[in-house]
């Protein structure tokens, strides 16, 4: 997976996340959400401003 691959999974990953927790607010499901929520911080606010990428072992590059 290229770099460009990577960030827009993240992308993606993160618009669905969002659908989700307006749905969640929506049907008044409080601890669900804030789970949710909790779950993808790192993702939505990443401390020092990017999320460190890490390659898995014995995956090949893109």
């Amino acid at each position: 997976m290229t770099s460009e691959q990577a960030a827009q999974l993240i992308d993606d990953t993160l618009d669905l996340v969002h659908q989700r927790l307006l749905e969640l607010d929506a049907d008044q499901q409080r601890s669900e959400h804030k789970a949710l929520a909790d779950e993808f911080r790192e993702w939505r606010q990443p401390s020092g401003g990017h999320i460190d990428l890490m390659l898995c072992p014995g995956f090949s590059r893109g």
